[in-house]
C-alpha cells in the first residue's frame, strides 16, 4: 500500500477522540469568498429582472384573453347566424307566447333586439381586443364594466326567444378575466411605483 501524499496547501480535517472534528489550517490561509447569487447582482437593477417575468406573464394572459374573445365571436356569430336562417319560426312561436302583440310588433321587438345585439357585440370586441392590445387598466376596468352589462343583458332576452347559455356563461368567464387583468395590470403598477428611485 503507497502512502498517500498529504495536501497542506488548504484545510485539514481532524477527527477528535471524541468524534467530533478539528479544522486545522496553515499559516496565511484565507477562505474563498462564496460567490454572489444572480438575483443580487449589483450591476443590474431588480425592476429589469422582474420585467422579463412580468411581460411574460402578461402576455400569456392576453393571449388566453384574445383566445376567449375570439371563441365567443364564433359562438355569437353561429348563434345570430342560425337565428337570422329560422327567424319564420322563431317569429311564429312568439306570436303563439304572446298572442295579445300584433305580428309587426312582435317583429319590430325581435328585428330591434337583433339591431341592439349587433351594437353590443361590434363595441364588446372592439373594446376587449383594445384592451388586449394596449394592456391599460383602465381598458380592462372599461370592458369588464361592458361584459357585466352583457351578461346581466342576457337575461332580458329570454323574453324573445334569444337567451343563450353559452353566450351567458362565455361574458360572465370575460367579465371575470377581465377583472382578473385589471388586477393583475394594477399590482404591477403598484410594484414599479415602489421600485422606480
Amino acid at each position: 500500500m503507497r502512502p498517500e501524499k498529504l495536501n497542506l496547501g488548504g484545510p485539514v480535517f481532524l477527527e477528535q477522540p471524541d468524534g467530533s472534528l478539528a479544522q486545522g489550517v496553515p499559516p496565511g490561509f484565507r477562505e474563498q469568498t462564496p460567490p454572489s447569487t444572480p438575483r443580487q447582482n449589483p450591476n443590474e437593477p431588480v425592476a429589469a429582472l422582474l420585467n422579463v417575468d412580468i411581460v411574460r406573464v402578461l402576455a400569456r394572459h392576453e393571449t388566453l384573453f384574445l383566445s376567449l374573445l375570439l371563441l365567443q365571436l364564433v359562438v355569437e356569430s353561429v348563434f345570430e347566424t342560425i337565428h337570422i336562417k329560422y327567424r319564420e319560426d322563431a317569429l311564429f312561436e312568439l306570436s303563439l307566447i304572446y298572442p295579445s302583440l300584433s305580428k309587426p310588433v312582435i317583429c319590430t321587438l325581435y328585428w330591434m333586439a337583433f339591431v341592439g345585439e349587433t351594437a353590443y357585440c361590434i363595441a364588446y370586441f372592439g373594446l376587449g381586443v383594445m384592451a388586449a392590445f394596449k394592456s391599460k387598466p383602465a381598458l380592462y376596468q372599461r370592458f369588464s364594466t361592458v361584459a357585466l352589462i352583457g351578461t346581466l343583458g342576457q337575461l332580458p332576452l329570454a323574453y324573445l326567444n334569444r337567451f343563450n347559455l353559452l353566450i351567458f356563461f362565455l361574458r360572465f368567464i370575460s367579465y371575470a378575466y377581465a377583472r382578473f387583468q385589471w388586477n393583475l395590470l394594477h399590482g404591477i403598477g403598484l410594484l414599479r411605483e415602489e421600485l422606480a428611485p
